[in-house]
C-alpha cells in the first residue's frame, strides 16, 4: 500500500469543500501548528474521521497509527490559550504533538458545499420537487415536497434519518398539519431561521438557544430540534468520498464518538 501525499488529500478536501467563503469566526483547516510541516506529515496512509476529537477518538487514532484526523468541528475553535484552559483538551493537544498527529477540520465549508451528503439522506425518505440553499453562508436548505405531508410523518422521517429516538418540538406544533415545504440547517443552525426572517414555516435543526425557540414560537414557526449529533453522518460521508477516490492506497476509519448525553 503506497502512501498518499498529505497535500493531495488536503487539496482534494478543499476542492470538495472550499474555504474561501467561510465566516470570519470559523477555524477550519489544520489545527495543530506544532505538527504542521514535520517530515512525518509529508504523507498519510491512515486517517481517522470523527465529528469531534475526543480522548477516545485520539486513542483510536494512536491505536491504528493514523497521522491525520479529520473532524467536523474545529479542535481549536477559540484562541489557543483559551482552548487549552480545558484540562482534557490540553492533554490531547500535548499528545497530538508528541505522536505527531495532525487534525484537519471541515466545518461551515462542509455545510455550505453542495458536495455534502445531507440532501442524499433527505432524498432517501422524501419525494422532493425542488430545493435551494439558504442562510447567511448557504448553510441551510429550503425544501419543497412533491405533495403535502402531515407534520407527524415529517418528524418521524427525520428521526429515522438521523437515528433519533427523541427530539424537541416547539409547543405550537400541530402534528396533524399538512405541509408542503420545510427548512433544514444541521448543527446549531437556528440563526438561519432568524436570518431568513421566517414566519409560519417548519424549521429543522440540531439545537437552538432560548431566544431562537422564542423567535420560532412568536413567529408561528414549528421548530424541530434533533440534537447536534445529527451531524454524525459527516464521518461516513467523508470516509466514503476518500475511499472512492483513493481506494486501497489509504485506510480511512470512521469513528463514532457517540452522543455525549442521555435521556432519563
Amino acid at each position: 500500500m503506497s502512501k498518499i501525499k498529505t497535500t493531495d488529500i488536503v487539496k482534494y478536501l478543499k476542492d470538495l469543500f472550499p474555504i474561501e467563503e467561510i465566516p470570519e469566526w470559523d477555524r477550519v483547516g489544520f489545527q495543530i501548528e506544532e505538527v504542521y510541516g514535520l517530515a512525518s506529515q509529508d504523507t498519510v496512509d491512515k486517517i481517522l474521521v470523527c465529528l469531534d476529537l475526543t480522548k477516545e477518538a485520539l486513542n483510536k487514532a494512536i491505536e491504528i497509527k493514523a497521522n491525520l484526523i479529520i473532524t467536523k468541528h474545529p479542535f481549536i475553535f477559540n484562541e489557543k490559550e483559551q482552548e487549552l484552559n480545558n484540562p482534557a483538551k490540553k492533554a490531547m493537544y500535548e499528545l497530538l504533538i508528541e505522536k505527531e498527529i495532525q487534525v484537519y477540520s471541515i466545518h461551515t465549508n462542509y455545510d455550505s458545499s453542495n458536495n455534502n451528503n445531507l440532501m442524499d439522506l433527505i432524498f432517501s425518505q422524501f419525494n422532493i420537487e425542488k430545493y435551494k440553499k439558504v442562510g447567511e453562508v448557504n448553510e441551510g436548505y429550503k425544501i419543497t415536497l412533491l405533495s403535502e405531508m402531515v407534520l407527524e410523518d415529517v418528524v418521524a422521517k427525520m428521526k429515522f434519518i438521523f437515528g433519533k429516538p427523541n427530539c424537541l418540538l416547539s409547543r405550537n406544533a400541530n402534528l396533524d398539519k399538512l405541509i408542503k415545504r420545510f427548512y433544514i440547517t444541521p448543527g446549531a443552525g437556528a440563526s438561519c431561521m432568524i436570518f431568513e426572517q421566517l414566519s409560519g414555516e417548519v424549521f429543522i435543526t440540531g439545537e437552538a438557544k432560548w431566544n431562537e425557540w422564542l423567535y420560532a414560537d412568536q413567529n408561528d414557526n414549528t421548530m424541530l430540534g434533533l440534537g447536534h449529533y445529527m451531524e454524525n453522518h459527516f464521518i461516513d460521508d467523508i470516509a466514503s468520498k476518500i475511499n472512492k477516490t483513493y481506494g486501497d492506497s489509504i485506510v480511512v476509519v470512521p469513528y463514532d464518538i457517540k452522543n455525549t448525553f442521555k435521556y432519563i
